[in-house]
This record gives C-alpha cells, structure tokens and sequence, in this order.
C-alpha cells in the first residue's frame, strides 16, 4: 500500500512538472535556465534591432553593457541565496 502510494505521488509531483511542457519534442528545456534564456532572448533581440539599423552602434553597446549588467546581477543574487541557505 505504502508503495502504491509513492509511486503515485511521484507521478503526480512529474506530471505536476511538466504540466504545459513538450519535454519529448523539445528535449533541451528540461535542463534550461529560464532566466538565462530571457537575457538570451533580450540580447538577441537587441542584436536583432542592430542588425535591421533601428538602433545605432553606440545605442547598440550602451543597451547590450545595460542588460549585461542587469544580468550579472540577478546571477549575483541568486548565487547569494543559494549560499546563504547552505
């Protein structure tokens, strides 16, 4: 009984998991930072606006250093929590 249970308690905590994912199509976010893949997002969509002439070179850099920045620290934070709970 008792292993009838837990077994169905961690299919349900998986499927709880990836409830709304195509883990079988899509293999690469199962592993995926989420928060790196927003600043992926970002900068490649700065580049993007670069690379169509909609931003200058200059606006280019000073937006890119921002989000950079922005980045390193939220990596910063996050890294500062996970030591602070050890």
């Amino acid at each position: 009984m008792i292993k009838k249970s837990l077994l169905l308690s961690c299919a349900l905590v998986l499927f709880g998991c990836t409830y709304g994912q195509n883990y079988l199509e899509n293999p690469e976010t199962l592993i995926q930072d989420p928060h790196f893949a927003n600043y992926k997002e970002n900068r490649d969509g700065l580049e993007r606006q670069y690379l169509h002439k909609e931003i200058t070179y200059a606006e280019y850099i000073e937006q890119r250093d921002h989000l950079d920045a922005k980045y390193d620290r939220e990596v910063q934070e996050r890294t500062n929590k996970i030591i602070s709970q050890e």
